[in-house]
């Protein structure tokens, strides 16, 4: 099983939008979770627009960045 970790990141702005976790080949290539923080909240997080996540400040793409592969 592999498990793919990286940040959130709004292209336009470069605003960091937080964590995620994917886990494609046990639940398919759209599994995808978004990882709260474990103290507080962030500012600024992703939100599902009509083409994708979305900057909730900017309302810029959101990107993957800093990708990990870890294999279980």
């Amino acid at each position: 099983m592999t498990t793919i970790k990286g940040e959130l990141r709004c292209f336009n702005c470069s605003r960091y939008l937080g964590d995620f976790e994917s886990h494609p080949n046990e639940h398919g290539r759209k599994d995808f979770h978004l990882l709260r923080p474990e103290f507080g909240t962030l500012p600024q997080q992703p939100i599902a627009g009509e083409d994708g996540l979305e900057c909730s400040r900017c309302g810029g793409r959101v990107v993957f960045e800093q990708l990990e592969r870890v294999a279980a």
